[in-house]
């Protein structure tokens, strides 16, 4: 499944604060239901956010239908550190 911009609208922006600091990243975001690439992508980041040991348990919780893997692809990037010094 592919969908186009149009469909969603053409900019993702993500923004966090804490600890004052900002980054705004702009681009156009692909979504794809394929099943596969889901299973790859949610092991790699299960092992990176919760360890090797629990990368496969959630990668195959994850990986199933009605979930989707969000690419973004940036155009853009803003990024300030220390901003209420």
């Amino acid at each position: 499944m592919d969908h186009t911009p149009s469909q969603f609208g053409s900019v993702a922006n993500v923004c966090l604060v804490p600890p004052f600091a900002f980054v705004m990243v702009e681009g156009a975001v692909s979504l794809s239901d394929d099943l596969e690439d889901l299973l790859v992508w949610a092991t790699k980041i299960g092992a990176r956010y919760m360890g090797e040991n629990n990368a496969e348990p959630f990668g195959r919780r994850n990986a199933v239908e009605g979930e989707l893997l969000v690419r973004l692809h940036i155009n853009k990037l803003i990024a300030a550190d220390g901003i209420s010094d």
